[in-house]
């Protein structure tokens, strides 16, 4: 229980150069060799020894794949890792994107429907009201074609 207590709060493990190179089964001269090409940047300690973290050792792992067993050389792995991270990012803001498409599509939905809600009642209550025209600052005035007698409390119930 304890080391997974420990692994939870190291979610940042790095090794050391040759314990990487035992890991995915190349020299260490390989991997720096990926280093000064750009393919992998480790980071380093404070006396300037290289430490991989996981992500830079899953990276090795795709170099690997993409020259042993795709045989692509490594310039060509280059663009590869280039060009699969652009479309990562690309996915990214795809994403990112959708979302805030649908979270607009959704606040015009919600205010399309109050608009909808709001003419509905306003028809409700018009159709419910004193036979009577409202003219902005004017009198109120019947409306053509009502009697006064329309306007009895036993014509006016609606229930």
């Amino acid at each position: 229980m304890k080391q997974t207590a420990k692994r939870k709060q190291e979610p940042h493990q790095y090794f050391s150069i040759s314990v990487v190179a035992k890991m995915v089964g190349v020299h260490a001269q390989t991997l720096r060799l990926y280093e000064r090409l750009g393919l992998v940047t480790p980071k380093r300690t404070e006396h300037g020894k290289r430490i991989y973290s996981l992500k830079d050792v899953e990276r090795i792992k795709r170099v690997q794949d993409l020259t042993r067993g795709m045989g692509v050389n490594l310039a060509g792995v280059e663009v590869a890792l280039r060009l699969s991270e652009r479309v990562q990012k690309l996915e990214e803001e795809l994403e990112r994107l959708r979302k805030r498409f649908w979270q607009e599509a959704q606040r015009q939905a919600e205010i399309l429907a109050s608009r909808l809600v709001a003419q509905q009642w306003e028809e409700y209550i018009r159709q419910r009201t004193f036979p009577v025209q409202l003219v902005r600052g004017g009198p109120i005035v019947p409306l053509e074609g009502t009697r006064r007698r329309d306007w009895s409390a036993e014509n006016l119930s609606h229930d």
